[in-house]
């Protein structure tokens, strides 16, 4: 299935900030690795605001 990334972004708006750096097939799944810009944020331990990241993560997400 061939699917236009105005047509992807369209069906799934949550997606619309994100840049995709790699696609893969998986099984019966496509795997989509991004990226997020990071934004301004309060840290949970001291209530101040950064824009430091604590770790980064792989998530599984279902759209």
């Amino acid at each position: 299935m061939e699917l236009r990334a105005s047509e992807f972004y369209h069906n799934n708006p949550d997606l619309e900030d994100v840049l995709i750096t790699k696609v893969e097939e998986v099984e019966d799944r496509i795997a989509l690795h991004i990226e997020m810009d990071v934004k301004v944020h309060k840290c949970p331990s001291c209530g101040e605001r950064t824009k430091k990241v604590h770790d980064y993560r792989i998530q599984k997400i279902s759209i």
